[in-house]
């Protein structure tokens, strides 16, 4: 099927309701640019959100300029949105697991995007075993958070680690997901393939569950948010 929205009201739309859920946009780079477009249009409609960066995209002046160009004050635009950075894996694991639910909470917040969820696990400082222990305690916050009625998007490219052994580990995160948003390239086209789980229930039920796929047709716009903020 082919939608005559722009791809990043598809995702805000299918991802906004109903809440409590966890979703995953993936695929080659530009879901990036993707996700910057789908975190503005959550901005436009929510009261706060939260953000885990991984992967040092979230880009604050791209905020402030399609703010600008929808006619809002970008500083009113921007104190809504609550940005912590990770460097390391480590560091990750703390911002997920460590006091997220509660700081969610305290803002009232209802939506978290995590970009780049495992982009800093091409590390040998991080054992293979750490990295699977810390994607558990991500898993059961991400339960949590659901559970509260909190949606999650994890945003992430198609790992091309150097430590090749490392790239298994996307499939933990996509686990994670009640609903994919898969971006790919098909001839002078992007696709978005869509597939969640019809009744909703979580991964330990989905041998039980219905998987739906549903594809649409998006024309992505190139070069938006490609560009790692701090970096010409």
């Amino acid at each position: 099927m082919e939608s005559m929205q722009p791809p990043h009201k598809v995702v805000d739309r299918h991802f906004s309701a109903p809440p409590g859920k966890v979703g995953l946009l993936y695929g080659e780079k530009r879901v990036y640019s993707l996700g910057m477009l789908v975190t503005a249009e959550m901005l436009m409609h929510t009261r706060s959100v939260v953000f885990v960066d991984g992967a040092n995209r979230v880009d604050p002046y791209l905020l402030a300029r399609l703010a600008r160009l929808r006619r809002i004050d970008p500083y009113s635009f921007l104190e809504r949105a609550y940005v912590t950075r990770a460097y390391t894996f480590y560091q990750m694991d703390v911002s997920i697991t460590d006091g997220l639910t509660e700081f969610v909470r305290g803002v009232g917040s209802r939506v978290v995007i995590v970009y780049g969820p495992i982009d800093l696990l091409d590390d040998d400082q991080v054992p293979a075993g750490d990295a699977a222990e810390i994607l558990r305690r991500v898993h059961d916050t991400l339960a949590q958070l659901k559970g509260s009625g909190v949606s999650t998007l994890l945003v992430s490219s198609f790992p091309r680690f150097r430590l090749k052994e490392r790239e298994r580990f996307f499939d933990t995160v996509r686990d994670m997901s009640d609903v994919q948003y898969r971006l790919e390239r098909r001839t002078d086209r992007h696709h978005i393939i869509l597939e969640e789980h019809h009744d909703g229930k979580d991964h330990a039920d989905r041998d039980h569950a219905h998987p739906v796929r549903r594809e649409q047709l998006v024309a992505v716009p190139p070069g938006i948010a490609e560009r790692r903020p701090g970096r010409p």
